[in-house]
């Protein structure tokens, strides 16, 4: 019972003197440490998703990272400890960095989603670019495929002209072709 009420109290007595880093002179702000945490886990998942390639090609996250928010890395082990001795200032930071990670996850999936649907749509038309070679073929067994695509290639052409009233003198005609 000695030996444990001696070793609290060497315990309390040793954690009473805890030194708090001070504010460094090139204190990273509160957004811009947002900004550089947010560029931090995006380039740790980078790590995760390829390191061999990232080695391979000497590419250095944190220069990047350093380079891009015009900071260096003592400023930011600084700066992170500082607000990292505040725990409610860290935990409103890293709440603003999940929000904005969030953010951005949105955005990209929403252009992921229009890119699939483009990509969608020039499938859809290229099959149908290719149905009309194919039934242009039949009508025009003579005709080789090449001139037929540049036949077709004219028309849509003139289609796009008659709609828009933009005139193209790179248009092909039919008889310069045959």
């Amino acid at each position: 019972m000695k030996y444990v009420t001696v070793i609290l109290l060497l315990l309390l007595a040793s954690c009473q003197d805890v030194k708090r880093p001070e504010a460094p002179e090139n204190l990273i702000s509160e957004t811009q440490m947002v900004a550089v945490l947010t560029d931090a886990y995006l380039m740790n998942a980078a790590r995760s998703i390829d390191i061999r390639k990232i080695r391979k090609e000497g590419i250095y996250l944190d220069s990047i990272i350093y380079a891009t928010h015009k900071i260096d890395s003592l400023q930011f082990a600084k700066s992170n400890a500082y607000y990292t001795n505040n725990l409610n200032t860290y935990n409103d930071l890293i709440t603003k960095v999940e929000q904005k990670l969030i953010t951005e996850k949105t955005k990209r999936d929403s252009l992921y989603e229009i890119f699939k649907e483009g990509k969608e749509e020039l499938k859809r038309l290229d099959s149908i670019y290719k149905a009309k070679i194919d039934s242009m073929a039949v009508e025009m067994p003579a005709v080789s495929r090449d001139s037929l695509e540049i036949l077709l290639d004219a028309e849509n052409a003139k289609l796009k002209t008659s709609e828009t009233g933009i005139t193209d003198d790179s248009v092909v005609s039919q008889d310069s072709i045959l």
